[in-house]
């Protein structure tokens, strides 16, 4: 007996074997493929209008029923996680349901083991159910809950259960949104494998050491198809508002933003951050453009001739822009940005001297050793040194920064004294040691 014309396997066949999963990702799914069955019935031209009119049918039901849908949205919060990234989603969405009328997106907060979280800050926030729990109920639940992992600027520690729960939402076609630190644990789960992911610029190093196969960026948020991952910070709102743009349109996000007061939203891939010492914003592409030439040539640095150029401007033309925007000659800010990543693999990494040299363009140690002295005020190891003496429980943070009123990474100068104190008492220790050796024997 011959199949009903209309059925599944039908539709299937027609759009190659890629529909039904995808349809089956999202509420409402039986009137969509109802919808979609009766164009493929009544449709009696050739292959490719059927084809056509079969593409018209399936986005107008998708849109009606994503406008219509209630999403459930599981924040799972890591220790030390960001809590002005993690408000600023919840409040996108929110605010989302005000701007649709409707219970658009419902959230509740997830923990390892159901106890409160602490976030980076200090305040505490108490979840509703802990992972063991929720990873059940997702087994029973259609559609699959977005699953957003909430990080800050620490590095999350391993945790073989919520890889598990993450790959598991990704089998059943879930979004996954990854905040700050958080994206270190979608790639740590393999689910952001070949895919773009942006990762805060002080982890930026050590996340392109331990992931090379995942598409690391500095920029504010990236999607990749059903993947989020953004920077943390403000950088969460926008995230947040493209995920709710692509749900429901731009006149909702337009919305939000009114009732937010946000005079900007970032795009995808936009950049991450100002540059360091910039006051204002740029007003000339061009700086922007040569900038982001130089983080992509950390390892291999090309000339500033050769910079200027792919954008068709003279050298001295170059030399006023960053004058005027930043301050500084072009060979000093490219300086300044290979220096500040061999500083952060000094604090994150297990990468000795001269391969954090070589990592960030220098040919030799010494070399490296000099400059880095002149911009820090201490030698490379001494910066190692200082971290293993002080540990996180020191007022000055390595992942944050220095003291008030201290460079970032800058060397306290009563730390530098008590470190000279005491290598010269091990010093002294080993001449006294020496000394009694020789009148031993």
């Amino acid at each position: 007996m011959g199949r009903r014309p209309g059925s599944l396997a039908d539709i299937e066949q027609s759009f190659g074997g890629g529909v039904c999963p995808i349809l089956t990702s999202y509420p409402g799914t039986k009137n969509v493929l109802t919808i979609v069955a009766k164009a493929f019935i009544f449709a009696t031209t050739d292959r490719t209008s059927t084809r056509a009119r079969l593409e018209v049918s399936i986005n107008e039901a998708l849109m009606r029923n994503m406008q219509t849908a209630s999403f459930r949205c599981n924040f799972y919060l890591l220790p030390a996680f960001s809590l002005y990234a993690f408000s600023s989603a919840i409040e996108v969405l929110t605010l989302a349901n005000e701007a649709t009328g409707q219970n658009a997106y419902s959230c509740q907060v997830v923990s390892g083991d159901g106890q409160p979280v602490t976030s980076s800050c200090g305040i505490t926030i108490s979840p509703a159910v802990g992972l063991r729990s929720e990873r059940d109920r997702n087994l029973r639940s259609t559609p699959a809950p977005i699953a957003i992992v909430c990080g800050g600027r620490s590095l999350p520690r391993n945790d073989s259960k919520l890889e598990a729960w993450l790959r598991e939402c990704r089998h059943r076609r879930a979004r996954l949104v990854g905040i700050g630190g958080g994206t270190f644990v979608l790639a740590r789960a393999g689910v952001a494998e070949g895919r773009r992911c942006a990762v805060h610029w002080e982890q930026f190093p050590l996340f392109q050491e331990q992931f090379l196969s995942v598409i690391a960026t500095q920029a504010a948020f990236e999607r990749d198809g059903d993947l989020y991952t953004c920077s943390g910070g403000d950088a969460s709102f926008d995230t947040f508002l493209d995920l709710v743009g692509r749900d429901h349109g731009v006149a909702v996000v337009n919305r939000i933003c009114e009732k937010a007061v946000a005079c900007r939203v970032r795009s995808a891939g936009d950049r991450q951050r100002l540059p360091p010492n910039s006051r204002i914003r740029f007003n000339h592409k061009a700086v922007v453009q040569i900038i982001d030439q130089m983080e992509a040539h950390i390892c291999d640095p090309k000339s500033i001739n050769g910079l200027v150029a792919a954008i068709g401007l003279t050298r001295r033309q170059v030399e006023r822009l960053f004058k005027r925007e930043l301050g500084r000659t072009p060979s000093r800010y490219y300086l300044e940005l290979r220096l500040e990543r061999a500083q952060l693999l000094l604090r994150t990494s297990r990468l000795s001297v001269i391969e954090i040299a070589i990592a960030c363009g220098f040919v030799s140690a010494s070399h490296f050793a000099k400059v880095y002295r002149i911009m820090h005020g201490c030698a490379p190891h001494q910066t190692r040194l200082f971290l293993r003496e002080v540990g996180q429980d020191h007022p000055y943070n390595p992942l944050v920064g220095g003291q008030l009123g201290e460079k970032p990474g800058h060397i306290p100068a009563t730390a530098n004294r008590r470190l000279g104190d005491d290598i010269a008492e091990v010093a002294a220790c080993a001449s006294r040691l020496s000394s009694n050796t020789q009148r031993s024997s």
